[in-house]
């Protein structure tokens, strides 16, 4: 599949009705980032996918993960994906393309962006934060590197099934508005 990162193709703004903005990539690329920056850019409503679910059941994506397993919040996550509709920012977890045929969902409900990120990129963001994350929380330096390397080749293949890929590696903020005007 061919995909694009030519910022000089907008894909909507203000007042476009693009359905949903569908942020997708590995934990640590940036989604909650630069959703929060695109939203304040475009006056679309941010989501937080993993905040929706962690609300709906009062506990954090961790707990969820110990005290159900992956297959039950991974659930979770599709049914909260799903019940949104309009005009919003969904930063998604990284899984959540992976599974439950989401990719196709959000291709045929919004536009999918990757934000494309390396995995020495995405070790130095996540090698301070993996007590919050459920899937890293026992893994550290080369081990966490190897992990993320690794997962990252696993979904690859959907997650290039997105309508448009961002390498977010060299990204500004100044960037934003040729892709939303």
């Amino acid at each position: 599949m061919n995909t694009k990162t030519d910022l000089s193709s907008p894909i909507g703004g203000q007042g476009a009705n693009l359905g949903c903005i569908f942020l997708i990539g590995f934990m640590g690329c940036g989604k909650t980032y630069w959703g929060k920056k695109w939203a304040d850019h475009s006056g679309l409503t941010f989501v937080d996918l993993d905040e929706i679910v962690e609300a709906q059941q009062d506990r954090t994506a961790a707990q969820i993960f110990a005290e159900d397993g992956e297959d039950h919040f991974r659930d979770l996550e599709t049914a909260a994906l799903k019940s949104f509709s309009g005009n919003n920012i969904i930063a998604t977890g990284g899984g959540t393309p992976c599974y439950n045929d989401n990719i196709n969902w959000m291709n045929n409900h919004g536009t999918a962006i990757y934000l494309l990120s390396s995995p020495q990129n995405i070790f130095s963001r996540l090698v301070n934060e993996t007590k919050k994350r459920p899937l890293i929380q026992h893994l550290q330096g080369e081990e966490l590197l190897f992990y993320i390397t690794e997962k990252i080749k696993e979904r690859e293949f959907f997650y290039r099934q997105a309508g448009l890929i961002l390498n977010v590696d060299d990204f500004a903020e100044d960037y934003i508005p040729a892709i939303i005007k």
